[in-house]
């Protein structure tokens, strides 16, 4: 019977069968105590194990090390730069604060000057820009109180409708909407999907505001969003104006008070927004 050479066989038991130097016709056999060679196969699996294991450890440690290495000055230059922006928002409190006091007084004088309810309407344009900039910075704790959000509503719908005298504004409300919410982080919501509606509206366009069970709903007569499942993505925008931050800072509040965002578009139709209050309770805490 042939055996083949230099492999090993486990029947009857460990065995191979290797040439001897200078014969032809014999070969070796050389067995292995079959208890013997499970409990050294075992062994050495187990060493095996224990060396892939400390291997994959110290790779991963290498890996996290390299990793927090290479992190570290990309989260010092955003720290920087986040605390570069709070302090220019600080220090715009000074010179806006002195413009409003002045125009107030030029406003008293000249009541119905058009030239400062010009300037009064850029002011008010600055101070919603620096509120935005704000909300989007700040990591408070979330105070959550009730709220009438259809007066609330109402309310900001006014406050647009000063900034664009030249657009119609419409408020219908079908029922009551009372919720827990944060008035502050909400006002900013209103504001930048009112601002959105009037900004890219038509020349004398129309804006509504829509209370409708539990849901405001924000149309315009505009001119419509090509992609309006990437509107709220950080920078993206379609119009040459802006940052392309609005939007994205709408977004990221909403989801911080619960509150669902859908938007419907058509191109030179139109954009509906809808916020919706159902995840949000109705009772005083």
């Amino acid at each position: 019977m042939i055996h083949p050479l230099n492999t090993l066989h486990e029947v009857p038991g460990p065995h191979a069968f290797f040439p001897i130097p200078h014969s032809e016709k014999y070969n070796i056999k050389i067995t292995y105590p079959q208890q013997s060679y499970y409990h050294d196969l075992l062994k050495i699996q187990k060493l095996l194990a224990i060396k892939f294991i400390l291997a994959t450890l110290l790779l991963m440690g290498v890996a996290l090390y390299f990793t927090f290495y290479s992190l570290k000055p990309i989260r010092k230059a955003l720290q920087l730069n986040d605390e570069f922006i709070k302090d220019i928002l600080h220090d715009f409190n000074t010179p806006i604060t002195s413009i409003v006091l002045n125009v107030n007084m030029f406003k008293k004088a000249y009541a119905d000057n058009p030239f400062i309810n010009r300037i009064t309407r850029s002011v008010d344009t600055i101070l919603l820009l620096q509120n935005n900039l704000k909300s989007f910075l700040k990591h408070s704790p979330l105070q959550v109180q009730k709220v009438d959000i259809a007066k609330l509503s109402f309310q900001r719908l006014e406050f647009m409708q000063n900034l664009y005298p030249n657009l119609t504004f419409v408020f219908h409300q079908y029922n009551a909407l009372e919720k827990n919410t944060n008035p502050e982080l909400l006002t900013r919501i209103i504001d930048n999907l009112l601002n959105n509606a009037a900004k890219y509206n038509t020349p004398k366009g129309e804006v509504k505001l829509n209370i409708i069970g539990e849901t405001i709903q924000i149309e315009d007569t505009g001119k419509g969003m090509k992609n309006a499942k990437q509107v709220f993505e950080r920078y993206y925008k379609e119009q040459s104006r802006g940052l392309g931050l609005g939007l994205h800072i709408v977004k990221k509040l909403a989801d911080e008070l619960n509150i669902y965002i859908d938007i419907d578009s058509k191109l030179q139709q139109g954009t509906t927004v809808t916020l919706d209050f159902k995840a949000l309770k109705k009772e005083s805490l």
